[in-house]
């Protein structure tokens, strides 16, 4: 049934793209990208006003009217032309079969920051009916944590029981949608642009966020994660502008909005987005020399696009600072200033003033790494971006359209000046944000500036799609366009065994996902819904609290320390390990009990024994802690005796 349930969400969303392709006369194929950020839009201002359920409710009731007003007699020839679309009907026929074979194979969450936040939300949303923010969990969201992505998992799964493939299909079709967007520039018939237009938006993912050797299983099309939907949103912001002849910006200003409540770095992408097409736009009047007041209808849709930026931000900081205690004005880490501080510290030590060891170090390892280092299958980020300015170049020196030629001129110049805007914006989190041994080696990098790179690449593919022509000079690019094609999929072929992706792996990966599953069932089973566990999982990193805190939730499980480290950990008396061990908890055992009775915790679910916390704490509980030699079990408490009685042992132990 999850299936039928997941194929009612696409009907809905063919209704809508429908609709915008006959009354907005978008180009079919970019229709379905549109609608899905108006979805997105729009879910997340319900969850801002705590309407969430109702308006998933009056959505599926425009989609019927909207699929009614689309199919009528007098509206049918409109959806035959959408339908003819080869952009259009390929991502309908894609959409389906990726629903059908997510369903069948079950793809599952398997990331830490899955579990901290992207499928934990997504869980609480259909569960509870409403945004994350306040839910009853064992930590504070951030503000960093956009509900865009989120919401979008939530309708594809509004009808029937909550299930993770489902909120991987959904963001799987966003994906999708912004692939069928490249061949929007392309004449109905025309599959020699087509085919290599949906191949080459597949292929990007892989190109530019694997390098060095594939040794493990790749997900990036069974992931929750937010940076690869983020990064082509990016560029879809602006592939849909130079998609539609007619040089209409609101499709933009949707896509800039849903970018915005992303992530936090998608604000800065946005920023630059609207920048290149404010510019084009501006430009465009003053080149073909429509006069003052178009130019001033030009320079007003540029504003727009900043205003959206700045609404569809400001939205999520206001509400954020209404309905939680989360500080929207602090991005974190080490210095704890505010974004505007951070830029304007990190412009000051740009320019000399005041420059620090560390800043040095850490602007001096990116450049290094933005032209020595590997971090994608095509080479270093450099390469990346080369490629990205040829594609926009070759555009604009064999299409015959001279708005295209200043479309991909504006591109490239405003594109490169961007990415080092955004370069510098990364480097800035790495000096003023992150602990010492996280910028100390630069870790996550690579993962931080690709979602750039993939937007602005999938934008330059946009242009050379749109640049094509059977005869030359333009041919050559179709040609070209096609020969690339082939040979970046000869090279993500040879690099990623088919094996190694969610499409042909085995379930092997799934293996400890199932049983964790069936082990927090068990828990379930015998603790009260609505009662705190206690979860002790000795020499946790917190990555088995984030992932029990998931599998367990409607479950509350207690954050299971004081000292500020995160979930999980090492609890043992204090002294018995360094001070500065991380995720260490030091308590006596009358503190442990304290804080037991303190947090309402009366049960407690034992993962992971060790020594350390049977010397420390077996007198708590009767028994001693013997039957955790059998394996985990659950303990519950008994105020009157003083101590926590075994309950039973879990995961198939005696």
């Amino acid at each position: 049934m999850g299936l039928l349930y997941s194929l009612l969400s696409l009907a809905a969303l063919a209704a809508f793209s429908l609709a915008a392709a006959r009354f907005a006369r978008l180009p079919a194929p970019a229709a379905p990208f549109a609608a899905l950020c108006a979805v997105m839009l729009w879910l997340s201002a319900a969850g801002m006003l705590g309407v969430l359920v109702p308006a998933g409710w009056a959505l599926f009731a425009l989609a019927a009217v909207c699929a009614a007003l689309a199919l009528a007699p007098a509206g049918r020839k409109a959806a035959r032309e959408a339908l003819a679309a080869p952009g259009f009907a390929a991502f309908f026929v894609l959409a389906a079969a990726l629903l059908c074979f997510f369903a069948w194979r079950q793809p599952m969450f398997t990331t830490w920051d899955e579990f901290s936040f992207w499928g934990t939300a997504a869980k609480i949303v259909k569960e509870s009916g409403q945004l994350y923010v306040n839910a009853e969990i064992g930590w504070d969201w951030v503000g960093s944590h956009r509900p865009a992505l989120v919401v979008l998992g939530y309708f594809f799964q509004f009808f029937g029981p909550y299930a993770e493939w489902r909120v991987l299909a959904g963001y799987d079709v966003l994906l999708l949608s912004i692939f069928a967007l490249l061949t929007a520039g392309a004449p109905r018939g025309a599959w020699r642009r087509v085919v290599p237009a949906l191949g080459f938006g597949f292929l990007l993912p892989f190109l530019l966020t694997l390098y060095g050797n594939v040794s493990r299983p790749v997900d990036l099309y069974a992931s929750a994660l937010s940076d690869i939907p983020l990064g082509l949103t990016f560029g879809a912001a602006m592939a849909v502008s130079y998609a539609d002849r007619r040089r209409r910006l609101w499709p933009a200003a949707l896509a800039l909005a849903a970018l915005c409540l992303q992530k936090d770095t998608g604000f800065a992408m946005a920023l630059v987005a609207a920048g290149i097409l404010g510019a084009d736009a501006v430009l465009g009047a003053l080149a073909e020399k429509r006069g003052a007041r178009a130019a001033g209808a030009a320079l007003a849709k540029a504003a727009g696009l900043f205003a959206c930026c700045g609404v569809s931000f400001l939205s999520w900081q206001y509400y954020l600072a209404a309905a939680s205690t989360a500080d929207t004005t602090n991005v974190g880490g080490v210095a704890q200033m505010g974004m505007a501080e951070m830029v304007l510290t990190g412009c000051r030590e740009l320019l000399g003033i005041g420059r620090t060891e560390k800043f040095t170090a850490v602007m001096g390892g990116m450049v290094r790494n933005l032209f020595g280092v590997t971090t994608t299958l095509l080479g270093p980020f450099a390469v990346t971006a080369g490629l990205t300015v040829a594609l926009a170049a070759a555009a604009a020196l064999f299409t015959r359209e001279r708005a295209l030629r200043r479309q991909a001129g504006v591109f490239a110049v405003l594109g490169l000046g961007g990415f080092a805007a955004y370069f510098f914006f990364i480097g800035l989190t790495y000096v003023y944000v992150f602990r010492s041994e996280v910028s100390d080696g630069l870790i996550g990098f690579e993962r931080y500036m690709y979602p750039y790179l993939l937007g602005w690449l999938l934008a330059a593919a946009a242009l050379a799609v749109r640049a094509m022509d059977e005869e030359r000079p333009a041919g050559l690019v179709q040609t070209g366009f096609a020969v690339l094609t082939a040979g970046l999929a000869a090279l993500v072929w040879l690099r990623v065994p088919y094996t190694l992706t969610c499409f042909g792996g085995g379930d092997g990966v799934y293996a400890e996902r199932r049983a964790t599953q069936a082990l927090a069932r068990e828990v379930q089973a015998v603790v009260p819904r609505g009662e705190h566990i206690f979860f002790v999982s000795q020499g946790d990193d917190g990555s088995r609290w984030f992932l029990y805190t998931y599998e367990m939730y409607p479950w509350y499980l207690d954050y299971s320390g004081r000292t500020g480290q995160g979930g999980g950990g090492t609890f043992a008396l204090p002294g018995a390990l360094p001070e500065d061990t991380i995720y260490y908890h030091p308590y006596t055992a009358g503190e442990l009990w304290a804080y037991l009775q303190e947090s309402g915790c009366r049960y407690i679910f034992i993962e992971n024994c060790d020594e350390l916390f049977v010397q420390g704490y077996a007198g708590l509980f009767a028994g001693g802690l013997e039957n955790c030699q059998n394996g985990p079990a659950v303990y519950a408490c008994n105020e009157a005796a003083g101590v926590y009685e075994f309950v039973c042992n879990v995961g198939g132990a005696a």
